[in-house]
């Protein structure tokens, strides 16, 4: 077991520990979700219908609209970890209260892999990774 911390900037404020997702290519907008059950319903996606509810999503960053965070109205993912954001993800997050971290002074995301299980201390601006080997 290992644990490595890394410090980025609050987006959403909030503590969570959860396992992690992590969405290996950009994620679709509006149009390319089930908000209801948690999922993505993008064709050759490699998260299409796998459920992020209640888990860490960890992606680089959203394409297009980035609206694929309808969390409001069903299932959520427990906090978002992502790379780069956009004003409609902030907007987003702050409707649903989904606590979330970006702009790391070091890249996270080569070191999280699905399974891993991520301590999300949005309040002062780190993640902790424990990986499990």
């Amino acid at each position: 077991m290992e644990t490595r911390r890394f410090y980025g900037r609050c987006e959403y404020p909030g503590k969570v520990t959860a396992e992690a997702i992590v969405a290996p290519k950009y994620l679709q907008g509006f149009t390319n979700v089930d908000p209801a059950r948690g999922f993505t319903t993008e064709r050759n996606h490699p998260l299409c219908r796998v459920p992020y509810t209640n888990k860490v999503l960890v992606f680089y960053s959203p394409r297009g609209s980035g609206g694929f965070m309808r969390y409001g109205y069903g299932a959520k993912p427990a906090a978002l970890v992502h790379t780069k954001s956009s004003p409609l993800t902030v907007l987003l997050l702050s409707q649903a209260r989904v606590p979330a971290i970006t702009d790391f002074e070091e890249d996270p995301t080569p070191f999280i892999k699905t399974g891993d299980i991520i301590f999300v201390n949005a309040d002062d601006g780190y993640i902790e990774v424990t990986t499990y080997k």
